[in-house]
């Protein structure tokens, strides 16, 4: 049975119009969930800032741990070395005092040495005397068996001491600190001026790294102070610490406390926005309906434009203006598709607007069809350009190979025949070396056609011969690095158009660019060639100079090989930049 009160608030709430029904809900929905995000984002940052608290403070110790058993393990090696000469008079600067007995002492410092040892071998033996030292000092015994009796030193350690001071990622509250076996501080309190040996340290993490259980957690220290706490217990050959690096929890949760402060003024913001919104959207909902049928005959016209929703106390004539904007909408989407694929722009996108969307159905076909016919032109005129460039290549080669094979020849067999005929000493000089300037240019000839190298060796000694020939006509300067095998399997046509692109880019640089000095390199990589050129002419205007034939045949050569060329220009010279992939 409904309670009287509740009943009538039903009835009270189906009497509002739905503009207030629709705030109300607004309303009440927005504080849930706020209140419900804003409860969630404050545990799980309360438990990610605990853990990061203790994960920061086991670095902290570790990093300790691993600096105080290095100053532990210099003293045990120097006393290491000490017993192993126990004959040598030189004092170790690491020890305030050494010596030699014949049997174990009482004590030392007042600590029960012998009492504490049944048998000394050969195994080197720490103990803890710091509590023992009237300077308060960390102090530690060493001792061993050696022939003739005992060798013990005594060391202080202040190292330590400053190693645990360090408070770097531990704020204004942390501190590390050592407690020994017998549950009393070893070294200073930053809280408490008591000497370390009046302060027993008996709190949780003592006790549970004294019982092999190291770890982090949040406990109560020997001041009775709760604090998020490190611990874990240090053994070396006889001696026993526990090290704790603590901070107080209200400094390392402080962050917390802001966020919660900042969550309350975040929800009292969205009551005041969502009163003020909700009563903006239940005003605009209430509204009455305005020209509808108008804007129906303007659709019916063609005429798409934006239809502001009125605002209407009924439901359903809401909906049907959202209906009608959201048609609106979709045919303008399917106009300024079909104009994108009509201007060519195949990658251009379109949702349908459902499973019986006809229209957007035949135009996405439309757009299969003219990009299959795009990909097939693009296609044939790249086969045709490569068939061309391949044509020109091979009657490069051709002539290339006739000039060698029988100019060539025929050069010197003339040469020969004027050697071996019945002419003055001045006139067979004369024609003999008209014959090697002939024979000279013509394998300039040859080799500028197809370098027999490009074929045998690739494009990168083939460059190289060609650099080499160019120092040594020109007064230019090229420097050329080619970090590309010979063996690397790159495809021919790579291997020309390398040496094409590096032909017309030296060409251009010694006709226009007035440079002193060209660098070339090239370098093959498992999946592309990089070929770089610079030098440091005048540059040019890449917009007003882009058109001429030599780097229109650059650019056509390097994307017939689907590579990618970038120029950069300035007034101190210019820079190339080629990548071929190799597929």
């Amino acid at each position: 049975m409904i309670p009287k009160n509740a009943y009538h608030c039903t009835m009270l709430f189906n009497r509002l119009n739905i503009g207030n029904k629709l705030a109300l809900t607004m309303i009440g929905l927005l504080l849930m969930v706020s209140a419900f995000i804003s409860y969630l984002f404050y545990v799980q940052f309360d438990s990610a800032l605990k853990e990061r608290v203790l994960l920061q403070l086991s670095s902290v110790k570790q990093l300790k741990i691993v600096k105080i058993r290095k100053e532990l393990n210099e003293r045990y090696e120097a006393f290491s070395l000490r017993s192993r000469n126990p004959d040598s008079t030189e004092p170790s600067p690491l020890f305030f005092h050494e010596g030699i007995y014949a049997t174990v002492p009482d004590s030392l410092l007042g600590y029960p040495i012998k009492t504490m040892l049944d048998e000394v071998g050969s195994r080197i033996t720490l103990f803890d005397l710091t509590q023992h030292n009237p300077s308060h000092e960390i102090t530690i015994g060493l001792i061993t068996q050696i022939q003739g009796g005992f060798l013990i030193a005594l060391a202080e350690e202040p190292e330590i001491q400053g190693i645990l001071l360090e408070r770097t990622g531990l704020g204004q509250t942390g501190e590390s600190y050592i407690v020994g076996s017998d549950f009393k501080l070893r070294t200073k309190s930053r809280f408490l001026r008591d000497s370390p040996k009046n302060i027993t340290v008996k709190s949780d993490g003592v006790l549970r790294a004294l019982n092999n259980e190291p770890g982090e957690d949040l406990i109560y220290d020997y001041r009775g102070t709760q604090v998020f706490s490190s611990y874990e217990k240090i053994e070396l050959n006889g001696l026993k610490w526990v090290i704790l690096t603590e901070i107080n929890r209200q400094e390392a949760l402080f962050p917390l406390e802001e966020l919660k402060n900042n969550l309350m003024i975040m929800i009292l913001v969205i009551i005041f926005a969502v009163l003020i919104g909700s009563y903006y959207l239940s005003k605009k909902m209430v509204s009455p309906i305005v020209e509808m049928e108008q804007k129906l005959i303007d659709m019916s016209k063609g005429i798409l434009d934006p239809i502001n929703s009125p605002q209407s106390r009924d439901d359903e004539i809401g909906h049907m203006f959202d209906a009608l904007n959201k048609l609106v909408n979709a045919l303008n989407e399917t106009i300024v598709f079909a104009g994108k694929i009509g201007a060519g722009n195949f990658d251009a996108s379109y949702q349908l607007l459902s499973e019986d969307d006809k229209l957007g159905q035949a135009l996405m076909q439309m757009k299969e069809k003219l990009q299959e016919y795009h990909k097939n032109e693009q296609r044939l005129l790249l086969e045709n350009q490569r068939s061309i460039l391949n044509g020109e290549e091979g009657e490069r080669s051709r002539l290339s190979k006739e000039m060698h094979d029988g100019l060539g020849p025929m050069l010197t067999t003339m040469k020969m025949s004027i050697q071996s005929a019945e002419l003055s000493a001045p006139t067979k000089k004369s024609l003999l070396s008209h014959i090697d300037e002939t024979i000279k240019e013509v394998r300039r000839m040859s080799n500028n056609l197809m370098p027999s190298v490009l074929a045998d060796f690739g494009a990168g000694e083939a460059i190289g011969n060609l650099v080499d020939q160019i120092n040594n006509s020109s007064d230019i300067k090229i420097r050329y690095k080619n970090d590309m095998p010979s063996e690397a399997k790159i495809d021919d046509s790579i291997q020309i158009t390398l040496y094409r692109v590096a032909q017309e880019s030296i060409n251009n640089a010694i006709k226009h660019s007035k440079a002193k000095e060209i660098k070339l390199s090239i370098t093959a990589f498992d999946n592309r060639v990089s070929f770089f050129v610079s030098d440091n002419g005048v540059g040019f205007d890449p917009k007003k100079n882009t058109n001429g034939n030599g780097l229109r045949n650059m650019k056509e050569r390097i994307k017939l090989v689907n590579g990618t060329l970038d120029i950069e220009t300035q007034p101190t010279g210019t820079t190339l930049e080629i990548e071929i992939p190799i597929e």
